[in-house]
């Protein structure tokens, strides 16, 4: 009983992590990204801007406001892979409620709003 209590919790949880369905179409847009958390406790600001546009194209800005440089994104089951000129970067979307996506890149802790 308790194994199957803590399958379906997890299960659940997943659920929750998840939210709204994330695609091309619900990402797109302007976002921030704010903050990470680094090993869980050390809180880094970012205050940096992109754009995630529906092509799968991701604009990022200064925090000027000027455009930077441009990536691309791809999602695939929960994972968002940002390619840039640095290469690719695997996120693995922890939340995403459509105003808000946290995503893991490894063990950093990456947080995103709407502006």
């Amino acid at each position: 009983m308790k194994k199957a209590l803590t399958i379906l919790l997890s299960m659940l949880l997943a659920g929750i992590a998840h939210g709204a369905d994330l695609s091309s179409a619900s990402l797109s847009g302007k976002w921030t990204f704010t903050h990470m958390i680094l090993d869980g406790e050390k809180t880094v600001p970012v205050n940096l801007g992109m754009e995630f546009l529906p092509s799968g194209e991701v604009v990022n800005y200064s925090r000027a406001g000027k455009e930077k440089n441009r990536g691309n994104y791809v999602i695939d089951q929960g994972v968002i892979t940002y390619t840039d000129k640095r290469g690719p970067q695997r996120w693995e979307v922890k939340q995403f409620d459509g105003d808000t996506l946290i995503v893991d890149h490894k063990g950093a802790e990456m947080f995103f709003t709407r502006p």
